[in-house]
């Protein structure tokens, strides 16, 4: 029932029906479908023996939503506060059923089997917007005007989708963290969906746009081909894909210096945004109030915590991404077994690799409280649950809390360290 749900859930996220389909323009069905899926989520967390909080990052989830509430709160902003957490929740919904549902080797490859064919949609709606102007529901291109070498004014169009996808760099990203997953199908000798997906999803990455998409698209592919094969094969095998994808990438990838306009314009986000959390030093400016205190938002989803729930929200958000992080170093790449050549062992390198691709976009992109980055921490922890299920060791002593909470602050530590260098080299 829980599986169902979650397939449900996450359909009605990339499909979006009520915004484009005849009958369901503006119903709740996402809403309904939601709070359908909270009940039976805390119906099943109660019923079971485990405790309510299973590992360490679902405690740094709980963490995140608290900061979003006291990043206004702290400010006397009740209605802020509400709001916020109003917007996160359908965030945190989506996480909880991935870590809950998948709690098996099954679960999990038809959910990532779900997330292609999601995908797969939205490249054909790009192609059909491509080819004809418009998607279903007449949605159009987002386009964009830039000057050429010689001067002129083109336009470039630029693919786009419904609701969180109407930015084509969200769209790009959700297009490009699949492809992993397709590559370990290939090297696995399983074609089928590979020939019908990978064709579509990657021309529909190209008309996006997005030189983020691109960037997490590099790094998925490398950070698989290492993570899987760990040797200088993987690193040379790599090195040719990234080249190609350079080679071949939209036009906007030549533009990506930094003494480009929109370089500059970035930096000086990350420069306000750390005069933000100088100023808000514990619980930031409150969450969605970056834009009120600089024009553009933060263009760094790290960056946009920090300014906007301080370090109380920072150490949260960090920990998300350590805890899967922390494993895979500590379980792949120091373990001297050879534990990975399990058929399955490729899906495992799979998630990680778009993990990887994920947290380099958005460290040049703002999104920090979207689901699709949530769906694949989610999905690491259940991949972690999962792969150690034989063991019969309990997921709370995989990911605990207590024995890494010192890590996560000295990384955060080192995150906002870092973050004020960068900054101060190259203003």
């Amino acid at each position: 029932m829980l599986f169902f749900l979650l397939c449900l859930y996450t359909s009605l996220y990339y499909v979006r029906p009520t915004d484009w389909m005849p009958g369901l323009l503006n119903e709740p069905l996402f809403l309904v479908v939601g709070v359908i899926c909270t009940f039976i989520l805390c119906l099943t967390r109660i019923s079971k023996k485990n405790p309510i909080l299973q590992s360490g990052p679902e405690f740094m989830m709980l963490g995140l939503a608290a900061a979003i509430l006291c990043s206004h709160l702290s400010h006397a902003y009740v209605g802020g506060a509400i709001e916020s957490i109003k917007n996160f929740m359908p965030v945190m919904v989506g996480y909880f059923l991935v870590v809950t549902a998948i709690d098996s080797q099954k679960k999990l490859n038809a959910f990532i089997v779900v997330l292609v064919l999601l995908t797969t949609f939205l490249a054909c709606e790009g192609w059909l917007q491509h080819k004809t102007g418009y998607a279903h529901g007449g949605m159009d291109a987002h386009i964009e005007q830039k000057t050429d070498a010689e001067g002129v004014t083109v336009e470039v169009p630029r693919i786009r989708w419904y609701g969180v996808f109407n930015d084509p760099n969200d769209l790009g990203l959700a297009l490009v963290i699949v492809l992993p997953f397709l590559l370990n199908m290939v090297l696995n000798k399983k074609y089928l969906l590979p020939v019908m997906c990978l064709p579509l999803i990657t021309i529909a990455a190209y008309l996006t746009n997005s030189r983020g998409s691109i960037l997490a698209a590099l790094v998925s592919i490398g950070a698989y081909f290492v993570i899987r094969y760990r040797n200088i094969k993987a690193v040379v095998v790599s090195l040719i894909l990234i080249a190609v994808l350079l080679a071949f990438g939209p036009s906007r990838m030549a533009q990506l210096s930094s003494s480009e306009e929109s370089a500059h314009g970035r930096v000086d986000a990350w420069y306000q945004g750390y005069q933000m959390f100088k100023a808000h030093p514990m619980f930031g400016v409150g969450q969605g109030m970056f834009t009120e205190y600089h024009p553009v938002t933060a263009h760094n989803s790290f960056v946009l915590v920090m300014a906007e729930l301080g370090i109380t929200g920072t150490i949260f958000f960090s920990g998300l991404f350590y805890y899967s992080f922390s494993w895979i170093w500590k379980n792949i790449f120091l373990s001297k077994e050879n534990t990975w050549s399990k058929p399955d062992s490729g899906q495992l390198c799979a998630v990680f690799g778009s993990l990887f691709g994920l947290m380099a976009a958005m460290f040049f992109l703002s999104r920090a409280y979207v689901l699709i980055p949530f769906i694949f921490l989610a999905l690491s922890t259940a991949t972690i649950r999962v792969s150690t299920s034989a063991s019969c060791v309990p997921v709370s002593d995989v990911l605990p809390f207590r024995y890494h909470f010192k890590n996560i602050l000295f990384i955060t530590f080192l995150q906002i360290v870092f973050i004020n260098v960068v900054v101060k080299l190259i203003i």
